[in-house]
């Protein structure tokens, strides 16, 4: 725990600069319910190298995440991101295929919300990780209300059994 902690608060400075919403700081730790448990799990599950991606940039990462998402589903629903780390929020639409991009404002407790980082999401997309994996490991989490929170869970499961 005292670890996590130092890591932490080394990371905060450099982190500072994060986009957060174009908050002062540009960096808030926990601003999600669940944010800072994918945050400290995400931080291990890298540093045992679980997603076999750590130098992929994140145009390559949105790129197998676009293509994962764009397949057809019945339980396809457009939803929220937040990287716990990066403190960054983003919208998954798909009007015109997929669609992942930045977000201005805070997500109200009505919008379906996946927090998580790119790099656990691309292992998902490429089957280097299963949901269940993600799930069970902490690397994951869905807030919002409970029929829109099941139904990504369905489609992301579903997608992602590996």
């Amino acid at each position: 725990m005292l670890k996590r902690f130092a890591l932490i608060l080394s990371l905060t400075s450099s982190l500072t600069f994060a986009c957060g919403l174009h908050q002062e700081t540009g960096f808030s730790l926990v601003t999600e319910p669940g944010s800072l448990e994918v945050f400290g799990n995400v931080i291990t599950a890298r540093q045992d190298d679980e997603f076999n991606n750590l130098n992929k940039p994140d145009h390559f990462r949105l790129f197998a995440i676009k293509a994962a998402l764009a397949k057809p589903h019945p339980s396809k629903i457009e939803f929220n991101l937040f990287e716990a780390i990066k403190g960054h929020y983003s919208q998954v639409k798909f009007e015109k295929g997929v669609d992942v991009s930045g977000r201005d404002t805070l997500p109200t407790e009505e919008d379906l919300l996946l927090i998580t980082e790119l790099d656990v999401f691309d292992a998902l997309a490429t089957g280097t990780i299963s949901w269940d994996h993600a799930t069970l490991n902490g690397l994951v989490i869905i807030n919002g209300p409970q029929d829109k929170r099941e139904q990504l869970e369905d489609w992301l499961s579903d997608i992602f059994e590996g």
